[in-house]
Order: structure tokens, then C-alpha cells, then sequence
């Protein structure tokens, strides 16, 4: 038994395709990856154990994240975490935004935030969209239905 070889974690195939599609939104070019996963000491990414894969794709995400035409694909309200259980999530402040840029009649984006922050305040007493609580977002989802319905006739 002493003589038996540790065998290597393989690392998943969702994260060489994570790595993969980094590597091709990073830009970097082959001589500089294959220089990254060398520092690994290995010479394809699937030779990586988990927690290096987690670390190249980290490092890779890394550069995809200093690219400014990545830049605007990132989500809203995702530096709201740890906030208070009362208030509502990113993801349903997110979803109530959308659902505004759907009604809105403005065509620049700065002008919609604006007139959906002076409806917010004017219709939910709601002085900021970050301060929209969980108990508000069925309410402000149902107006905002409406005035969908409404447009639509």
C-alpha cells in the first residue's frame, strides 16, 4: 500500500470550459497561457487539480474584468451583498429595473434611472432604488405590470 500512487483530483469539465472561454475573452495570447499554467507546473489545463483550476480561472477573470467593453456587462446593485434581510436582493432590484426599462418613454439610459428614482420617490415615498425593501417589491413589480398592461393596449 505504500506503494501506491495518489490519484489526482480531475478537474471538472465545467471549469476547463470556464477556463477556456476566459482565455478566449482575456485575449491572452497561447505563449503567455501556456506560460500561466506552466507556473502550475502543468502544460494543459485539465492536468490542473480543482483548486488550481478555481485559482487560473480567478486570474483569468481577472483580466476579462480590466477589458472596458467587459466592463458594461457587469450586474447592477452587486455590491449590495450583506445587507440587511429586510431589504430587497440585487437580483429582484435588478428584475424591478428591467421590468422600468421596459415602460420608460426615455431613450438615454442616465434619463431612465432618473425618472425611475422620481417615480419610485413619488409613487412609494422610496427616496433611493437601493433602499427598496422586500416587502415593497411585490408592490412596486405589480404597478410596474400595470403600467406594461396599460402601454400595451
Amino acid at each position: 500500500m505504500a506503494d501506491a500512487q495518489k490519484v489526482k483530483p480531475v478537474l471538472p469539465p465545467m471549469i476547463v470550459r470556464r477556463i477556456k472561454t476566459l482565455q478566449g475573452l482575456s485575449g491572452i495570447s497561447e505563449e503567455n497561457y501556456r506560460a500561466l499554467l506552466w507556473g502550475y507546473g502543468v502544460e494543459s489545463c485539465t492536468e490542473l487539480t480543482i483548486t488550481q483550476g478555481h485559482a487560473v480561472a480567478k486570474c483569468l477573470q481577472g483580466m476579462v474584468d480590466r477589458i472596458p467593453e467587459h466592463q458594461q456587462f457587469r450586474q447592477p446593485y452587486r455590491d449590495l451583498k450583506g445587507r440587511s434581510a429586510l431589504m430587497a436582493t440585487a437580483r429582484q432590484l435588478r428584475m424591478l429595473e428591467a421590468m422600468w426599462m421596459d415602460v420608460t418613454r426615455q431613450t438615454s439610459r442616465r434619463e431612465a434611472l432618473a425618472a425611475y428614482g422620481a417615480w419610485l420617490d413619488k409613487r412609494f415615498s422610496i427616496r433611493s432604488v437601493e433602499w427598496i425593501e422586500r416587502d415593497h417589491v411585490g408592490r412596486v413589480k405589480f404597478a410596474l405590470e400595470q403600467m406594461r398592461a396599460q402601454a400595451e393596449r
